[in-house]
């Protein structure tokens, strides 16, 4: 039995054993290395590659190229085939379908640099025009203010700003047609007195005139007058006197000089006639009448309409169309208004997802084709061509609203 037990135990020791032998020719992990960490994974680098449909990240096509094919491997190049020179272009990177297309000068605006495949074209305003932004992406070209009688300008005129202008010494502001005035026909209780009392205006009178020489000899010039007067009185008297004295102290029969009565007489008139002269003058400098260039200013005034036609700002015109005709009809209003559809299609492709702004862009090419007015003012005759067109869309309601808000008040 020993001997059997003995036996038993060794057939069990090989028997485990071989169950080790086997167990570890079986399980690779026991022999292979570890697997390399996750952290080891392929990263995908943010702004120069994108993650596609399939998760694979790939390659962005450089500018001036677009997307044709995605890659199949994480961190492959994209096929991308480039735009078409001086049509299309793309500034940046991008793993996008379609190029854009190249913006054209209009209006008043030049070229600066034409369009390349990587780089759109540059447009300035021409000489006399700045530029005027209507929102985040759109401008226009208006002409330059011109400073009118009475300004002088304080800003030139830009490619980004306006001429500025202001009024010149010794005028003022006018509120109700922004004309700069002469401050001689201020009156003391208009909005102008403030303007007009500064350092580079005369302070008005109390009839209502003011001149630059105010503040010097022509402040003295009453009480000089009065002085003078009272002088040239005092030396009548003492002539007067002395030819009594003469004329008394001359022998009888002597008819040389006139006899002291009449020079007497003729001295009390002539100083009497002198006084009033002069007390005649004092208060007609101290109260001048009305001068004729206060006449002249004056009279126009109580000659003006009752209403001037308002101006039509191009770019609110526009706004006001949108708001008020429906999108799906823009695009047959714009073409009723005679522009091509390449100009549409163009709006189009260079707003693609602004479709506001494209209609926008497609009525400013109407209104400026158009335009015969300056600046950015629409002619009154193509609102009325505008509103024409509404009533032939059966836009009745939109046209009375426009003809409401722009036609004459």
């Amino acid at each position: 039995m020993d001997v059997l037990r003995g036996k038993w135990k060794e057939k069990c020791i090989l028997n485990v054993c071989a169950l080790l032998v086997l167990c570890w020719s079986v399980d690779p992990s026991l022999s292979a290395p570890p697997p390399p960490p996750r952290t080891q994974e392929f990263q995908c680098p943010e702004g120069s590659h994108y993650h596609n449909a399939n998760g694979t990240c790939c390659r962005k096509c450089h500018e001036g190229f677009k997307l044709e094919e995605h890659c199949t491997k994480d961190g492959g190049n994209s096929k991308c085939v480039p735009c078409e020179e001086g049509q299309t272009y793309r500034e940046k990177s991008n793993y996008a379908n379609t190029c854009l297309r190249c913006t054209l000068c209009v209006d008043n605006e030049e070229e600066v640099s034409s369009c390349k495949k990587s780089k759109n074209t540059m447009c300035h305003c021409k000489k006399g025009f700045y530029k005027n932004i209507i929102n985040s992406g759109t401008w226009e070209c208006l002409t330059c203010e011109t400073c009118g009688p009475g300004e002088r300008e304080t800003q030139p005129c830009t490619q980004e700003n306006d001429r500025v202008c202001e009024c010149e010494d010794f005028y003022f502001r006018d509120k109700n047609n922004k004309a700069c005035r002469p401050c001689k026909i201020c009156e003391l209780t208009a909005d102008c007195q403030q303007e007009c009392s500064s350092g580079t205006h005369p302070t008005p009178n109390f009839n209502g005139s003011a001149h630059p020489e105010d503040t010097g000899w022509g402040v003295w010039s009453p009480y000089l007058l009065v002085v003078s007067g009272c002088v040239c009185v005092l030396l009548l008297v003492i002539v007067g006197i002395m030819g009594v004295l003469v004329v008394r102290r001359k022998p009888k029969g002597s008819s040389s000089f006139p006899s002291a009565e009449i020079t007497s007489q003729v001295s009390e008139t002539s100083t009497r006639r002198l006084i009033q002269e002069d007390t005649e003058n004092v208060l007609n400098q101290s109260i001048p009448s009305c001068s004729p260039v206060c006449e002249c200013e004056q009279e126009p005034l109580s000659k003006l309409p009752d209403c001037v036609p308002k101006e039509i700002k191009i770019s609110e015109l526009i706004y006001s169309v949108l708001d008020q005709v429906p999108p799906r009809h823009v695009k047959e209003l714009v073409r009723s208004l005679g522009v091509s559809d390449i100009v549409i299609e163009r709006a189009e492709n260079d707003h693609l997802r602004d479709t506001k702004e494209a209609q926008y862009q497609m009525l400013r090419v109407w209104a400026k084709g158009s335009m015969q007015g300056g600046g950015g003012v629409l002619a009154r005759p193509l609102l009325y061509h505008l509103l024409d067109k509404l009533r032939d869309m059966d836009l009745g309601g939109t046209a009375e609203e426009l003809e409401t808000m722009y036609g004459d008040q």
